[in-house]
């Protein structure tokens, strides 16, 4: 049956995963999971969430169980140094990304998408008419929705940012040395750290910045060395189209 990644195309954390598995020069099945039912996981007995991976009977969910996954059915190439200190290093900041990076870029990146709906055309919201007309209604209903869902509300957005701020420059002094996070080759902290800054690729706030615009060249230097799609950045002018998107929407 193969390997089988059950995946919401626009997601950060999907995209690790995706990467792994690329890395790992592993073939595999996307199936694109529907946003609102999760019916695609949750009949496999899942939560919900996204990523998930089927190797035959298993199914491993979540980006961080996935890596781990590969890494121990797939060694080579490697995803984690071979050396007990590295690896630990990796794991460390691959777990900063799962619990913090990705989510707060999320959080903030949907807060952007939440002011600006043309960033969602393509994703969650219709791009042609006439289902486009539809996407005024479509927004007061997605609205909250979100918001509970990644508790996008004004005290934790602060809490982000907060964090973001004082976490980037450090990402970005690590990077500095040698290119990579850990080391002098890609490993998972890597992929992890490059993939979840991508939603800020579309807040202004982050990408306009001087302050960060090597971690951000960095960033898309790395994607575009492993042929990774990425956000067309928010530099100026109206809301870029961006990538992820489709043209029909989700629901088309």
């Amino acid at each position: 049956m193969g390997l089988v990644l059950y995946d919401i195309f626009w997601s950060h954390f999907c995209e690790k995963a995706r990467w792994c598995l690329d890395f790992k020069r592993l073939p595999h099945r996307v199936q694109r999971v529907n946003p609102f039912t999760r019916r695609e996981v949750t009949d496999l007995g899942a939560r919900g969430d996204v990523p998930v991976l089927r190797d035959g009977g298993k199914v491993i969910e979540g980006s961080a169980a996935i890596a781990a996954y590969l890494e121990e059915s797939c060694p080579d190439p490697p995803l984690l140094p071979r050396d007990a200190a590295g690896r630990a290093e990796v794991l460390g900041l691959e777990k900063k990304c799962d619990e913090e990076l990705g989510l707060d870029t999320r959080r903030v990146g949907y807060q952007v998408a939440l002011e600006n709906p043309a960033l969602m055309e393509g994703t969650l919201l219709w791009s042609r008419a006439p289902k486009r007309w539809l996407n005024g209604p479509m927004r007061r209903v997605l609205e909250p929705r979100l918001r509970r869902k990644f508790t996008i509300f004004p005290q934790e957005i602060q809490r982000s940012r907060d964090r973001l701020r004082a976490f980037l420059p450090v990402l970005q002094e690590r990077v500095a040395a040698a290119g990579f996070l850990v080391g002098r080759t890609l490993t998972l902290a890597d992929i992890a750290t490059s993939s979840f800054l991508d939603p800020l690729e579309i807040v202004p706030e982050f990408v306009r910045d001087p302050a960060y615009a090597p971690l951000f060249a960095w960033k898309r230097s790395l994607a575009r060395a492993h042929g990774r799609r990425q956000r067309t950045p928010w530099l100026s002018g109206p809301p870029p189209p961006g990538y992820p998107r489709r043209e029909n929407g989700w629901r088309g």
